[in-house]
């Protein structure tokens, strides 16, 4: 409806009021019609659909601060002696047409296993207008004193006239209704546009972890409080309703309250976390499979794009057969659904039995998606399979064990992955993709231990970071190949039989661990990895044994990214000393290992003679321990010539290996560990290097000092040096989208660097293919794509330009070409349009709110867009705080990601100035505090390593 000027406009008072009226009243009416008239669930039904898994659980007592038992309200955490058991949900989300708003009920059966006069359960952004208490074996209504929401804890709390007595089963009924147009978390609308058709179609989704279960309907919002759930959804007969539970009746049944809605019931649920329900109503299309276990797989999508399925279908069946053979332990639900949703938050979400995704992360069409896209899509739906087991079938018992789902769901998407696609080397990309990048992040004095407290939802929120994914895989991964794979997955299977349906603590995964026969000691092991934060790094030095061989010295030290960091030993129980599996290999093939349990040195007597300059020992094999290795600069150098006289087809040092030494070396170096002189020697047979791996650490170790010199006089060299190693490896490999998987991710590095430090032939195809796209509709290879989108705009993108890509990212079907397009869209030079992008951004209707913060990312990413983007969150942050608020991790990132790289002092003072400004930092308050210790760390590392580096550059260009 048009506003229009009121002098204008005849309106009939009687009929204004009459819609008005309408307006208020209707959304009362239909919740209470949808209260009394939508059948209650009996819980003593004995036609209940019921499979294995509904026993009670009893969490443990809560830890939380300041414990009150007058005012339970005022406690963080719920009190424990009120259990609920199974919950009878029925919801009608009315998304259609311009609707937004959702009705329900739940009837929730709880245990009362203390004397209590309060019941409470968490809710949020919900309008609840009835309470209803009765006794569960006669149905009696028990008297209410009052109700009242508590909105700092997120409670609805309810003071009964009389005291529930200790061991009984009460019947709580509450009667809600919410916002579907809130957030893109809880209970809410999305919508897309059918390619095909051109129509505009909508759909509610839902979407909890951690915490955002209590938008959709009030519930007892922690994850060791499980219960079983019957859910009905009130949809309109042309949508399918879909819920973790396959329904109960083969047709939806009509609604007596309504001529055009009907109802559909699922079957009564497995015990579950509240996070893990999930409801959604849409009109997708879905393709399936059945497992040779037999379970029903089904990848739903939007109809334009159910041929985008099939390889997540592929790898989904494959990821649930193999995860079924290594865990001893069969998918326990009737089947397994999967789905992309148009506007999603997060990557995935693992809600049992029904999987939903970001489309990038679901989809996939080869004729416009990358290597790196499919690599991408079957790794997260290995991810996601994989918390089925861990997660779902045994959840953490609170959020500071989050690891123990994240940590291994990111450690099994390789397994999952790797024996689907062969090829593609997965066990050894897992360094370059996981464990490299966090040892970064945990370098610093403002990481965390992967146990780590957490109270508030903020707090919660946060701990979704790279430690709890990516460190706990490091470690995890560490931990199999000090126990041996076989022993390894005997105790996993062990550890999810026993706690199966409930919760479980990182000791009692370290106790099963341990009872496999033959096991070490997991916990004294692992505690040393899980309860401090940080890692160690190995100084290993050589002196000639009177055997003719070498007695080798090894001193672990506490690894730090900035050598003037300063630290407190006692803040940690282990005093930042670690339990070392050290392995190592030598020049003729031996292999062995040397505990250093938490002991500062520890020596070992080889059989080789490290005087012979053609020989060599190599520690931290593959890097499998999460820790780094330096050696005395000679033997750098020793390494250095071994690569760099070395045949490229028979490296006598592994790819894995040869990723490691070049991670480490520049990682060393940065730290103030080892002379860049040496590092630098160490990436100069780079011009050799065939494999994607080890070129992957090069490019994110030149990348950076890339970032610190770009802006400064001191890049031209540097741009020299990093072309001179590029240029033949990139002439070798050419142009063409050939060669194995491996290579064509390797391309895509190789052009990067080519194109990203001005090379001229590089930026001569990139534009040549791009003017030829763009002007004359010739395609591009899915694999060079990106890059010649990027610098095809950056090198010669015109305003015309840009508004052509606009149009394109408008219209296209492909999730993967559309994130192209956003891309590129910011790589233009032309500073008003990166203005009017930014704007756009803003605007739901025209940027979809989840690629929000990515705009933000690629414009950070421009040279010209840096200081664009850092004032722009700063005159729009007060907007985008009331839009997002401090409980979302990606707000509380976004300022963080973009002063990441600043390196001087004026930076540092602008930064500083603001976060005085708006110090409530929220979700973000670990990623400030880590984005200011990167900048003061920038800052030392130009004053103390430019001239180094320079003075390198001179003697050897």
């Amino acid at each position: 409806m048009d506003f229009r000027d009121a002098s204008k406009v005849n309106v009939n008072r009687r009929c204004l009021y009459f819609l008005i009226f309408l307006l208020l009243i209707m959304p009362v009416v239909v919740g209470v019609l949808v209260w009394y008239f939508i059948p209650k669930c009996d819980q003593n039904d004995p036609s209940s659909e019921k499979i294995s898994g509904d026993g009670s659980t009893t969490p443990s007592v809560p830890t939380t601060p300041g414990f009150s038992e007058t005012e339970p309200w005022k406690n963080l955490r719920l009190p424990r002696y009120i259990v609920p058991l199974h919950y009878d949900l029925t919801l009608y989300p009315d998304f259609y047409d311009d609707n937004g708003w959702f009705y329900g009920n739940v009837t929730i059966e709880i245990r009362i296993n203390k004397d209590t006069d309060y019941v409470l359960i968490h809710f949020n952004y919900l309008n609840i207008t009835k309470t209803e208490l009765r006794e569960n074996s006669t149905g009696n209504q028990i008297g209410i004193k009052r109700t009242f929401a508590y909105a700092e804890n997120q409670f609805w709390v309810i003071e009964t006239a009389v005291t529930l007595r200790e061991g009984a089963s009460v019947k709580l009924s509450l009667q809600f209704d919410g916002s579907l147009t809130r957030a893109i978390v809880g209970f809410y609308k999305s919508s897309y546009v059918n390619s095909e058709t051109g129509q505009t179609r909508n759909l509610a989704t839902s979407k909890f972890e951690p915490v955002d279960a209590r938008r959709a309907f009030p519930c007892f919002d922690e994850p060791n409080i499980k219960a079983a759930y019957t859910i009905t959804l009130i949809h309109e007969p042309d949508y399918t309703p879909l819920s973790n539970m396959p329904p109960k009746e083969s047709q939806p049944t009509k609604v007596p309250w309504s001529p055009t809605l009907v109802s559909t019931r699922f079957q009564r649920s497995v015990m579950m976390s509240t996070y893990l329900v999930c409801f959604i109503v849409c009109d997708f299309d879905y393709v399936e499979d059945t497992t040779s276990s037999g379970t029903k797989i089904r990848v739903y999508a939007t109809p334009d794009k159910i041929n985008q399925t099939r390889y997540s279908l592929q790898i989904g069946k494959h990821s649930m057969e193999e995860y079924e053979r290594l865990f001893r332990l069969p998918y326990p639900l009737p089947k397994q659904d999967m789905i992309a949703i148009p506007d999603f938050v997060s990557g995935a979400m693992e809600h049992w039995g029904l999987i939903t995704y970001r489309e990038t992360n679901l989809l996939y069409d080869p004729s416009k998606a990358s290597s790196a896209n499919k690599q991408r899509v079957a790794v997260v739906v290995a991810h996601e399979i994989a918390h089925q087991w861990f997660g779902n079938i045994v959840t953490m018992d609170w959020w500071d064990d989050l690891w123990l789902n994240e940590g291994f769901a990111s450690f099994m998407e390789y397994l999952g992955v790797d024996t689907y696609e062969r090829d593609w080397d997965m066990m050894a990309q897992f360094g370059i993709e996981d464990l490299q990048p966090v040892m970064v992040t945990d370098a610093g004095l403002e990481s965390h231990p992967i146990v780590v407290p957490v109270y508030k939802p903020t707090e919660i929120n946060a701990v979704f970071d790279s430690i709890s994914y990516s460190k706990g895989a490091a470690v995890i991964a560490m931990l199999q190949s000090i126990m041996g794979k076989d022993k390894f997955f005997e105790g996993i299977a062990q550890y999810l039989k026993k706690y199966e349906w409930g919760n479980a603590k990182t000791d009692d995964l370290w106790q099963a661990l341990g009872e496999v026969p033959g096991a070490p000691d997991v916990k004294h092991i692992m505690d040393t990895w899980t309860r401090q934060m940080g890692l160690p790094y190995v100084n290993v030095t050589f002196q000639p044994s009177s055997s003719g061989g070498t007695t080798v010295r090894a001193v672990q030290k506490r690894y730090l990214s900035d050598p003037k960091a300063l630290y407190d030993v006692d803040e940690s129980e282990f005093k930042y000393k670690w339990y070392i599996s050290l392995s190592y290999i030598t020049s003729n093939g031996s292999t062995g290992t040397k505990i250093m349990d938490m002991t500062e040195v520890e020596t070992i007597d080889l059989n080789v003679d490290m005087t012979d300059e053609s020989q060599w020992i190599k520690f931290n094999v593959n890097q499998t321990g999460f820790y780094r290795v330096t050696y005395p600069d000679d033997i750098w150098r020793r390494f250095a010539t071994v690569l760099a006289t070395s045949n490229p087809s028979n490296f006598p040092i592994s790819v894995a290996d040869r990723s490691a030494f070049i991670n480490d070396a520049l990682n060393l170096a940065r730290a103030g560990l080892l002379n860049y002189d040496v590092a630098l020697q160490m990436t100069s047979y780079l011009d050799k290097e065939t494999n994607h791996i080890p070129w992957e650490s090069a490019y994110t170790g030149m990348a950076y000092i890339t970032k610190m010199f770009r802006s400064g006089g001191s890049f031209g060299l540097w741009r020299q040096y990093v072309l001179a190693k590029v240029k033949p490896a990139l002439d070798r490999l050419g142009w063409e989208d050939t060669g194995s998987h491996l290579d064509k991710l390797m391309r895509r590095n190789l052009i990067e660097l080519a194109c990203g430090h001005g090379d001229v032939e590089c930026l001569g195809n990139a534009t040549a293919k791009f003017r030829n796209w763009l002007d004359n509709g010739v395609e591009i290879s899915p694999n060079l794509r990106p890059r010649v989108y990027k610098y095809g705009m950056r090198s010669s993108g015109s305003v015309a330009d840009w508004d052509k890509m606009w149009q394109k990212y408008q219209t296209e079907s492909v999730p993967q070409e559309r994130v192209n397009f956003l891309y590129a869209l910011a790589q233009t030079r032309t500073v008003w349009l990166l203005h009017r992008y930014l704007d756009y951004a803003k605007n739901e209707s025209i940027i979809r709110q989840q690629d929000f913060f990515s705009v933000m990312s690629y414009v950070n990413l421009n040279p010209v867009g840096n200081n664009i983007i850092w004032n722009w969150a700063r005159e729009n942050y007060d907007e985008l705080l009331g839009r997002f608020t401090l409980y979302s991790r990606s707000f509380g990132r976004m300022v963080p990601n973009i002063i990441k790289n600043f390196n001087t002092e004026f930076k540092l003072t602008e930064v500083e100035a603001f976060f005085k400004q708006y110090p409530e930092a929220g979700a973000g308050d670990r990623p400030r505090k880590q984005a200011l210790e990167t900048i003061k760390s920038n800052i030392n590392w130009m004053k103390t390593y430019q001239d180094t580096i320079i003075s390198w550059l001179q003697k050897n260009m």
